[in-house]
């Protein structure tokens, strides 16, 4: 078991998750809700409420039994922001949130990262635009990167990535993440996107669903210097995030290109732009639906998401994704499945790395006793 200090953090971390689950809650509920006693929960609520962390609101209507009339805590949402990034290997996209998901900030600027430089780049560029945002006078809960590549987020490493060009593992905490007095996580883009569903469509209590992540400005031909479409793929069974066994759920390559030394997604001309000519992008996006029906098909998902470059897609993509799971499906039936964009389309991957810290810092709180021994805890940053 903890000190009476550490765990005095933990409980006010997990009344600061509780409030931010379900808005507003009285002391007595709080109680009951975390199993705590109520002179602690009294005395942990007036703490962050000198802090600034919470507030009191109007009093609780006690419902049709009657009885005293409870004050109700909630969250001062003004206090806390977090920022999501998205890394391309031609460009950034970069946004802060409020835990109501409002984008306070964004920007999409050109920034060239590789392999090469990726490590001075990003440690400059996270301190930077932590700086920036600094004027906001809001509490930084922490960053969070999303990266097109092979990504292991529970050692926090960078695997492999093609359009960055890294072809060895990138240890990304030991390198960049433990430079900062905040948490910084690193998750792939598609699954960013996935997390970016989960967290803040939560109270619908999304079960199965695909993230589909389409750009088309990540990985450049070097010969022609036209932009090559990339896809990634993110799960979410249970409303979590499936990563697969080697953290490679989610890549793509097309079952119909069959060479073994293509690392082409789908085979496109080279020398043709698909944004600027409709028959090669519905020849590219008729093989990627008739993947991704597959897979729906299959796995009997309920709920297709479509972030990214929308704008290009979003008059087509739909009518041709029910086609192709009819076309698969022995009944002929779309199975009812939702398909829908995101609403945040190009920024669906920033927003989303913004829910993974939201997820990693205010969501992911066990039993005491599993934090008993943990030397870096949710909130600690700013509680401590």
């Amino acid at each position: 078991m903890g000190s009476p200090h550490r765990t005095r953090l933990i409980n006010s971390s997990r009344i600061i998750h509780r409030l931010w689950i379900e808005d507003e809650l009285s002391r007595a509920e709080l109680a009951a809700r975390l199993g705590l006693n109520r002179s602690s929960v009294s005395n942990i609520v007036a703490d962050l409420m000198q802090r600034g962390i919470v507030r009191e609101n109007e009093t609780i209507d006690p419902g049709p039994k009657g009885g005293r009339r409870a004050i109700g805590i909630t969250l001062n949402k003004e206090y806390f922001h977090v920022i999501g990034i998205e890394i391309r290997s031609d460009s950034y996209t970069a946004l802060s949130i409020d835990l109501e998901g409002k984008v306070l900030f964004s920007e999409t600027q050109p920034k060239g990262i590789t392999a090469n430089t990726f490590k001075e780049e990003m440690l400059s560029f996270i301190q930077t635009i932590t700086q920036r945002l600094d004027h906001m006078g809001r509490h930084l809960l922490g960053v969070g990167i999303g990266f097109s590549g092979i990504v292991d987020a529970e050692r926090q490493m960078i695997i492999r990535s093609v359009s960055l060009d890294f072809t060895k593992p990138f240890d990304f905490y030991t390198e960049i993440a433990s430079a900062f007095p905040y948490p910084v996580f690193l998750e792939n883009d598609a699954n960013c996107g996935a997390w970016g569903e989960v967290i803040f469509q939560r109270k619908r209590k999304l079960r199965n669903f695909l993230f589909v992540l389409i750009e088309f400005w990540k990985a450049y031909d070097v010969q022609t210097g036209l932009a090559r479409p990339t896809v990634g793929l993110g799960f979410g069974f249970d409303g979590k995030i499936h990563r697969g066994s080697n953290n490679r759920a989610g890549e793509f390559k097309s079952v119909l290109n069959r060479d073994l030394t293509s690392s082409e997604q789908v085979v496109v001309d080279s020398a043709i732009s698909v944004t600027e000519n409709r028959e090669a992008l519905l020849a590219y996006l008729g093989e990627v639906c008739e993947n991704l029906a597959f897979l729906i098909n299959t796995l009997d998902i309920a709920h297709v998401f479509i972030g990214g470059n929308v704008e290009t897609i979003e008059s087509v993509m739909p009518d041709m994704l029910r086609s192709a799971l009819r076309a698969n499906s022995l009944d002929h039936s779309d199975g009812g499945t939702q398909i829908q964009f995101s609403s945040l389309g190009y920024q669906a991957v920033s927003f989303g790395a913004a829910a993974l810290v939201l997820d990693k810092v205010l969501m992911n709180l066990e039993p005491l006793s599993d934090y008993a021994t943990q030397k870096v805890l949710p909130l600690f940053h700013l509680l401590a």
